[in-house]
């Protein structure tokens, strides 16, 4: 059997090992990439549906540019963005890339979700410093559930130390013998709030950049994070 090669690259991972293959109801001509199996089309007629198009939104996410800064710059629609936001997030697991930490930092940030002013939504973090590594994180309340959670995720994780601030909750969970409380034991963790709060203006300009469903809130933690540590090594603020 013949194939035809098309010159053109492949929008998903950039191949040029790309060949016809049959066609849409519609008439029009589809193509498949030899390399990673997918399959698109030479020209979309809606701007969000171009693959090139959903990785230049997450890029603009991930840079902390805002859901309707994202959408004015492409020239495609709010909900486009969001959807595209919580696909790739779908994709994303914050896993621990060790079996064991000496240290970790836990620390919180609080941002609104749903409603301003009233939806109050706290976000707790477990931080590495000897890696500089995100471990893990949860959402909710402030309370001793949400810390319950959090230090739940690192599953077959073994962790020396936990060290936190005088937060009522965190004194509830961790261990007692694992347990170190004191400002100073968190200065590191305190510079990656600095850097969230940079990065993330949910935790910034609170009453007015905040997610109206807790999904897209994830959604765009699960972004943030991962971004980070896949670019620590690149650049330390992200």
């Amino acid at each position: 059997m013949c194939e035809i090669l098309i010159k053109t690259n492949c929008p998903h991972c950039q191949s040029s090992k790309v060949v016809r293959n049959g066609k849409k109801r519609n008439g029009r001509q589809n193509l498949l990439c030899r390399s990673c199996g997918k399959q698109f089309l030479p020209q979309y007629r809606n701007r969000g549906a171009d693959p090139t198009v959903r990785q230049l939104a997450v890029r603009l996410l991930e840079r902390n540019s805002g859901v309707r800064d994202t959408a004015e710059a492409l020239g495609i629609s709010r909900k486009c963005v969001l959807d595209n936001l919580c696909r790739h997030a779908g994709k994303i697991c914050i896993q621990p890339a060790e079996r064991h930490y000496a240290s970790v930092q836990i620390d919180e940030a609080w941002s609104y979700v749903g409603k301003r002013k009233k939806g109050k939504y706290w976000l707790l973090y477990a931080y590495s410093p000897q890696k500089d590594e995100i471990l893990a994180y949860s959402c909710g309340g402030r309370s001793a559930k949400t810390v319950r959670e959090l230090l739940s995720k690192p599953e077959g994780v073994e962790i020396d130390e936990y060290c936190t601030d005088h937060w009522k909750a965190f004194a509830k969970v961790p261990p007692p013998e694992k347990h170190t409380v004191g400002k100073a034991h968190t200065k590191n963790i305190e510079g990656v709030n600095t850097s969230i709060r940079a990065r993330n203006r949910r935790f910034v300009r609170k009453t007015t950049c905040f997610s109206k469903k807790k999904e897209n809130h994830l959604a765009a933690l699960d972004l943030m994070f991962n971004y980070r540590n896949r670019r620590k090594a690149k650049h330390h603020t992200f």
